[in-house]
């Protein structure tokens, strides 16, 4: 029993080392809501860009901010935004209405949006936001096909941040890191921590 408590112990001062260790962020604004929210902290690590991926890069339209976005679609991918949907190589990606939360004084929708991935491997969900009052009836005009070296970038907040539906696909090259776990205020969507995972 003494041996198991100094394993466990063991493996607690070891996380909390590596924690400290690794560069941390805190959130500045509630662009990436539900899953990131203004105030939580993220670890960022210099690792492979995957779909699925919350990454750190500077603002395409302003290089002095830095912002946080989810990566959507990778090179090859085609993706068509239409109305709060994403169509991902001619599937919409899923939506499960979550109910409402207030962000920023504002009341907005909550959805989590379903990624599947091929078996055995299990489908990779995320919560984004909607205006209720006003939500913004968004699209491109046509599918976008993400070149080589890019990806197609969205706010988990669709009605308040710009992304990829302004911007345009984002070289990876400007890519500076991908949020790989939080610490934040717990509720009923969200566990104080959570250990952000890509698609596999």
């Amino acid at each position: 029993m003494l041996k198991r408590i100094f394993k466990v112990l063991a493996v607690v001062i070891v996380l909390v080392l590596v924690a400290a260790a690794l560069p941390m962020r805190t959130v500045g604004s509630n662009e990436m809501a539900y899953t990131l929210q203004s105030g939580d902290r993220v670890w960022v690590l210099p690792v492979e860009v995957l779909k699925g991926d919350v990454v750190v890069l500077s603002d395409p339209l302003d290089p002095d901010r830095t912002v946080l976005r989810r990566v959507v679609a990778m090179p090859g991918d085609k993706v068509l935004y239409e109305d709060g949907a994403v169509k991902l190589n001619g599937k919409r990606i899923r939506q499960a209405d979550m109910g409402k939360a207030m962000i920023d004084g504002r009341e907005r929708r909550v959805y989590k949006e379903v990624i599947w991935s091929r078996p055995p491997a299990r489908p990779t969900n995320w919560l984004v936001t909607r205006l209720v009052d006003k939500p913004v009836q968004w699209k491109l005009d046509e599918k976008i096909e993400v070149p080589e070296a890019h990806v197609f970038l969205l706010a988990d907040d669709r009605d308040g941040a710009m992304d990829s539906r302004w911007w345009g696909p984002v070289p990876l090259s400007a890519v500076k890191g991908v949020v790989r776990a939080r610490w934040g205020d717990a509720d009923e969507w969200r566990a104080a921590f959570q250990i952000i995972k890509p698609i596999p």
